[in-house]
């Protein structure tokens, strides 16, 4: 029986630009394609169209220092995981239901 697994492998997104990802492998030229900052394909799946999504965020996070280059390797920040950490705690206390004002008693 064979199974779906979740590969991590190292994808060349630029010339010595390395990043692991799970990304399949039939979806890595879309992912360095929006690395690389190139439009999408309409003729693409919407797994390609992840892919490509992806890289152009990882672009975007490169050019604002949430991410960096070392020793060959794309990676997180320090700043950008403390952030990611910290956020969703934030969010949760701050997020109010939009049907609160609806809210109402039968009582």
């Amino acid at each position: 029986m064979m199974r779906n697994r979740i590969v991590p492998r190292m994808v060349e997104l630029a010339e010595g630009v390395y990043i692991e990802t799970a990304i399949p492998r039939e979806n890595h030229a879309a992912l360095r394609s929006g690395f690389a900052g190139y439009p999408n394909n309409p003729r693409w799946t919407v797994r390609k169209y992840k892919a490509w999504k992806q890289g152009k965020l990882w672009r975007k996070s490169l050019s604002d220092g949430s991410m960096t280059i070392h020793d060959q390797q794309l990676i997180a920040t320090e700043t950008a995981l403390n952030a990611a950490i910290a956020s969703p705690e934030s969010e949760r206390t701050s997020w109010r239901s939009p049907f609160k004002k609806f809210a109402f008693s039968l009582n």
